[in-house]
């Protein structure tokens, strides 16, 4: 009897499709590729239906799905480097969102065996990057990179940031002959980076292995087979950032990159940015590493060397680097009144700085001492409110270091009246035949008073929504109803939020895949659970 009841439970779990999942995805090897060329990946997950439904967000690639398990990713040659972000999905939800990295270097694989610094994979003197796995615990990755006397090696992986794999790498580099010369923990965030002047011509070895991200009681090294990576390895141009930190648009401007091995003529770069554009992708063929610039309507302004302060009394945008000083000294001179925002951005775009800085009267008095942003922000921000008389700031690194990798970006942005809204959630379905509600939580900034109207677009077949208007009386959070029909179907959709002039989209920030998604997905109720209430 027992037997038999097994028998009718696994018969209903697998003709009712309640019990149906959502794909899981959860990475893909390799997880990029060079531009112009056509990666033959693997994806690692659960996928109920074969080939899944896919969306992909940027035009630069394409993925094509082959054998169970397997995808071919082409890359178009005109790509711009960095994160391409896609997710799976089918009517029971989406996978969470990954990365495929389009690079400018050619690419390979790592080879076993490579475990000791006795037996690397040999590499030459690069460009290259290497798509590896530390798949076993204790597993190590060696790879010997040919240098001449003076040049400088450069080494770079990315793992726990931009791929989300669940380790906290290390990496060291080693003479012919074994012995540790250079090795780096965590300098973007988990992932390890290092630059080190090879002091005699020889064949040096870069050797990685990791710990788990989240801190276990094992004592040895980690991996598993979602201990992926990308290592760069070069001996060549290497681009860190550029200088300024930001453009100004509709005006001409010379960048001069900033990184390891790069020429005088080669570091130079014209631009004229469209004032469309609020980023701009900076890359060099030939060169390893790239970065995004910030496109801003404000002058795009640089700290003199010849100079101990700077006077600021207009809305601007300052790029510095405590390269030599230990700090930097501005003079704010603005209107009575006025209110301005104060943004460093150090940390949060790859520089070695952890800014502090303090604010003080003409007397000398201390106003306002600011550091981290928040617990998960190490940048700092804060406003301030003129009174007509100057007011000077500094600028240091909280640790007091300083060094060429000691940049920062400060934005002083006029405020004005605004908002901005946040949606709670990123799945939503109906419950007991009822819309679905969307939370929305708004807030207003500088006095901002007039109505805000929400409303859903782009719509699945089947659902519909009214528009909500919130006044000036209105407090946050609201819930945006959406409603379904009975042929109403699984899909994305976006929110809005119209104020006057302004118009705006709901975007979830995925720092760890240095992205943004502006959509939302819907679900539906199924009718199998419609029809077993109908009988009750």
């Amino acid at each position: 009897m027992r037997h038999l009841l097994y028998l009718i439970i696994v018969v209903l779990t697998l003709q009712n499709p309640c019990w149906a999942v959502a794909p899981v995805l959860t990475y893909v090897f390799p997880s990029g590729g060079q531009v112009g060329t056509t990666v033959q990946a693997n994806l690692n997950g659960t996928f109920p239906d074969w080939p899944p439904k896919i969306v992909v967000y940027s035009p630069d690639i394409k993925i094509e799905f082959k054998e169970k398990n397997k995808a071919s990713i082409i890359i178009d040659p005109k790509a711009s480097p960095g994160p391409k972000v896609f997710r799976l999905f089918n009517k029971d939800g989406t996978s969470a969102p990954k990365a495929f990295w389009v690079g400018t270097i050619p690419e390979i694989e790592e080879v076993e065996p490579n475990n000791t610094y006795l037996k690397p994979q040999s590499i030459g003197p690069g460009p290259v990057l290497i798509n590896g796995k530390l798949g076993v615990a204790g597993d190590t990755d060696s790879f010997a990179v040919d240098a001449k006397k003076g040049q400088t090696i450069v080494a770079h992986l990315l793992g726990n940031h931009g791929i989300e794999s669940p380790m906290d790498a290390a990496m060291q580099i080693l003479s012919p002959d074994g012995f540790i010369l250079a090795e780096n923990h965590d300098r973007f965030g988990l992932d390890p980076f290092i630059a080190f002047i090879a002091p005699n011509d020889g064949a040096y070895r870069i050797r990685v292995f990791a710990f788990p991200s989240t801190p276990d009681t094992s004592i040895r090294f980690s991996g598993a087979d979602t201990y992926i990576y990308r290592l760069t390895i070069t001996t060549g141009p290497y681009i860190d950032h550029a200088f300024p930190l930001s453009v100004q648009t509709g005006k001409p401007q010379v960048l001069n990159l900033k990184g390891w091995n790069l020429s005088k003529d080669f570091a130079v770069l014209n631009m004229n940015v469209s004032p469309a554009l609020t980023e701009s992708k900076i890359f060099k063929t030939g060169a390893a590493g790239n970065l995004s610039v910030t496109c801003t309507p404000y002058p795009s302004l640089v700290f003199p060397k010849d100079k101990q302060i700077m006077l600021l009394d207009s809305p601007s945008i300052i790029s510095g680097c405590l390269d030599v000083e230990k700090y930097h000294s501005f003079e704010l001179r603005f209107k009575k009144g006025d209110k301005y925002k104060l943004k460093i951005d150090a940390r949060s775009i790859g520089s070695n700085l952890d800014p502090l800085v303090v604010q003080k009267d003409a007397l000398g008095k201390e106003l306002k001492r600011v550091d981290d942003e928040g617990a998960a922000n190490r940048d700092a921000s804060f406003e301030i409110t003129s009174t007509g008389d100057p007011t000077f700031l500094k600028i240091t690194d909280l640790h007091n270091h300083s060094g060429e990798t000691y940049y920062y970006r400060m934005s002083v942005i006029p405020v004005v009246p605004d908002f901005e809204f946040s949606v709670d959630g990123e799945t939503f379905a109906p419950k007991d035949n009822k819309p679905v509600e969307v939370p929305i939580k708004f807030s207003r900034i500088a006095g901002h008073s007039a109505d805000i109207v929400f409303n859903a677009i782009d719509l699945p077949k089947g659902w519909s929504a009214e528009e909500l208007k919130v006044t000036s009386k209105t407090a946050s959070p609201v819930k945006l109803l959406i409603k379904p029909d009975e042929k109403a179907e699984p899909g994305f959709f976006k929110i809005t939020a119209k104020s006057s002039e302004a118009l705006k989209i709901g975007i979830r920030n995925l720092p760890p895949l240095e992205s943004t998604l502006t959509d939302y997905y819907l679900l539906t109720e199924f009718k199998e659970n419609k029809e077993i209430k109908k009988k009750k």
